[in-house]
């Protein structure tokens, strides 16, 4: 309730009231001592002790007629009324429930890297006048401020309000809450402070950064997308309208395929074939178990892994091809069915979003999961550090290839998103070294073992791993 400066003041008061007590102690003691002494010293007309005037004499001197007790009596009486007698009237106003916060939010999704205009605005409603009000909107610590300031001081009247505003960029993907807010309210002097604590939240979801696929779009519009990519075609003979070759007529066959040309020539009955058009199957497998959230701040594997599904999703849009997208740790967190419409990116997204690292990454049960939903062949690109269960990776990558799946295993390698050599001391980089290539020698045998069951695996780190998945789908669409 009091706050430093009212503390201080009616602590003074109490010390004040303490002296002038303990000099009237003083006093009664002397008058007691006096009464027994038959033969006082006079001094300048008062009472003094024969070895000479220092200074108890002066007190003794001022306290004999009480006037000093009553000095510091009524100055440390009046400090703690000074206080006190205000506080009936500051309750009277001093209530953070008559603050009412309205709080509103530019957009409550976003994509990471984004700013967002926050604006509150606080509203007195009583008939109280409040002389000095502080109010701090809380912000996640991972919020950059921008600009403006998320608290303001100022008084309100009866029945006014007030707003302000500021600027965050949110960096990082996730489900954040802006709030509570907390109000204190404080009188002109500064006697009295009363805190309260308005628990109204807004709920931001941040999508994964868009700057990757941003990007590409900025490619495409200077015309070089084609180049880079081109639109895919399998080899599977159909109603296409790319010339494939040229067999024998079988029965069944079309008459308006047979090559008249060819049978002039060679007397036989033949028929064209053409190259169909299909759209190949893409299922991201993400690991969001507790190891893949290793790393630097904001730029841990799983967020990595995060921005490489975004583009693999985009770059599947974008082809006309249908994608699914799966996330697990130690069960299935999230599974979206394969689809080709582009207008449900949102839907990849927000899953993506909620993804925490957390528990241990079990991928014999999510590819277990997956062939029970996927039937038809498609391309399961697995994005995971392979450091939860390593037991349990061959038997997933033998099940999925029984069932004709192509598997491609893009893995983030540990110590090169955990180690900055920059900051380690020679000795420790040749520890660091040492354990590389060790944990790198076991991640080659179990890559060994996966090329067994033709599945493309590789390793990548922070600076690679953007254009590893870029390469990873170029490849996949040459296959078909």
């Amino acid at each position: 309730m009091f706050t430093r400066r009212g503390g201080w003041l009616v602590f003074a008061g109490i010390v004040m009231i303490s002296i002038g007590f303990a000099l009237a102690g003083y006093l009664s003691l002397n008058n007691i001592i006096a009464s027994f002494t038959t033969e006082p010293i006079t001094l300048n007309g008062s009472t003094a002790e024969a070895q000479g005037f220092g200074i108890m004499d002066v007190v003794h001197f001022y306290v004999k007629d009480a006037t000093l007790i009553w000095y510091f009596i009524i100055a440390g009486v009046m400090l703690i009324f000074s206080v006190l007698l205000g506080l009936p009237f500051y309750r009277l106003g001093a209530n953070p429930k008559s603050i009412e916060i309205k709080r509103r939010v530019a957009k409550t999704k976003a994509f990471a890297g984004d700013y967002v205009y926050i604006e509150v605005t606080a509203r007195n409603k009583s008939v109280n006048q409040i002389p000095t009000i502080e109010i701090y909107d809380a912000i996640p610590e991972v919020f950059d401020l921008i600009l403006g300031e998320n608290f303001i001081v100022t008084q309100l009247n009866p029945r006014e309000e007030i707003t302000f505003g500021y600027i965050v960029r949110i960096p990082i993907r996730g489900e954040f809450d802006i709030g509570p807010t907390k109000v204190i309210i404080r009188d002109r002097m500064g006697f009295y402070a009363t805190e309260g604590e308005i628990k109204t939240k807004t709920t931001i979801l941040v999508y994964p950064s868009y700057e990757d696929i941003r990007k590409m779009e900025m490619i495409g519009k200077k015309r070089q997308l084609g180049l880079l990519f081109g639109f895919h075609r399998t080899k599977i003979k159909g109603m296409g309208t790319d010339f494939f070759g040229i067999r024998e007529y079988q029965v069944g066959d079309a008459f308006k395929f047979i090559d008249w040309k060819a049978y002039s020539r060679t007397q036989k009955m033949m028929v064209r074939e053409y190259e169909a058009e299909q759209n190949i199957r893409v299922v991201i497998v993400l690991d969001s178990s507790a190891s893949m959230g290793a790393g630097l701040p904001r730029n841990t594997k799983l967020e990595y892994a995060i921005r490489s599904a975004v583009l693999f999703i985009h770059l599947a849009f974008e082809k006309k091809d249908l994608v699914a997208l799966c996330i697990y740790d130690s069960k299935v967190r999230s599974f979206i069915e394969l689809t080709g419409v582009r207008a449900q990116l949102f839907q990849f997204l927000e899953a993506l979003a909620h993804a925490k690292p957390e528990g241990e990454g079990d991928l014999e049960n999510a590819v277990d999961f997956i062939l029970q939903r996927v039937k038809r062949s498609a391309y399961l690109i697995v994005i995971s550090d392979l450091e939860s269960h390593p037991q349990k990776i061959i038997p997933a990558v033998r099940r999925a290839r029984a069932r004709k799946h192509n598997i491609t295993v893009v893995s983030p390698f540990g110590p090169w998103f955990e180690i900055v050599s920059q900051q380690l001391s020679p000795v420790e980089q040749m520890i660091g070294h040492a354990l590389v290539e060790k944990q790198l020698g076991e991640r080659q045998i179990m890559f060994k073992a996966l090329r067994g069951f033709d599945a493309t695996s590789v390793s990548v780190g922070p600076d690679d791993f953007m254009p590893t998945v870029l390469a990873q789908f170029n490849r996949m669409q040459r296959q078909g």
